[in-house]
């Protein structure tokens, strides 16, 4: 399986703030069937100052040393990013990371405060961009009408694996299993951080009872090779 959204790259955010804890994610995910993972380290400018430079140097450094440790797993790179008003601006000047250098980039927004992600989607295609959204079950704004302008809109749609199997509660659970079972959805992923393992196998097994292995195979495998993975 491949995991599109993780925060196992050290130092960079909040997800790991050492090796050890970083090969200890990465052993966990690769012992639940992952076999391919994309670092989607937090762009959130008031958090981290965050340096994409900076960042793509810390993923070379750690590629190498998970090499090393004969880790059997694909690593690649790209940011989670949360967008705000200077966020066309970032693009045109080339501060921040697709995922995997693709023409795919990994787009977050404010839980609680309105965001029209419709629009930011809308603009985000205009300059040549696919936009892929992160965890579409957090945003309590966001409607079912707007998910499908958002698909509409030519976006592609994220829910984390642990909303799948209802350890964020039945809330996330009903929302996330609604969409999948109204193709909306095109990656269940972990949003891991050190402390919070999500597993993909065990997500995956709901989606494949629930709605069969084509569809479980796309969510989990297949749709991530469009990442030129």
């Amino acid at each position: 399986m491949t995991d599109i959204h993780s925060h196992i790259l050290p130092f960079v955010d909040d997800g790991s703030d050492s090796y050890e804890k970083s090969f200890k994610m990465l052993e966990h995910a690769v012992s639940n069937g992952v076999d391919k993972i994309i670092l989607t380290p937090h762009f959130k400018r008031r958090a981290y100052g965050q340096n994409t430079a900076k960042v793509a140097e810390e993923f070379e450094k750690f590629r190498t040393a998970v090499k090393d440790r004969n880790i059997p797993v694909k690593l690649y790179l790209g940011q989670e990013i949360l967008c705000d008003d200077r966020l066309y601006e970032d693009l045109k000047q080339g501060n921040l990371l697709t995922l995997n250098g693709s023409k795919y980039l990994f787009l977050e927004f404010d839980y609680f405060e309105y965001a029209d992600i419709v629009d930011f989607a809308y603009n985000v295609k205009a300059m040549g961009y696919i936009p892929v959204i992160a965890h579409i079950e957090r945003y309590k704004y966001l409607t079912a009408k707007a998910l499908i302008d958002l698909k509409k809109e030519g976006a592609l749609i994220q829910v984390n694996s642990a909303s799948v199997t209802g350890h964020y509660g039945r809330a996330f659970k009903k929302k996330v299993l609604v969409a999948i079972k109204s193709g909306l959805v095109d990656f269940v992923a972990t949003d891991t951080h050190y402390g919070r393992e999500e597993c993909l196998s065990d997500a995956y097994k709901v989606v494949k009872r629930r709605f069969g292995k084509e569809t479980a195979d796309k969510l989990f495998i297949t749709n991530a090779e469009l990442f030129n993975l």
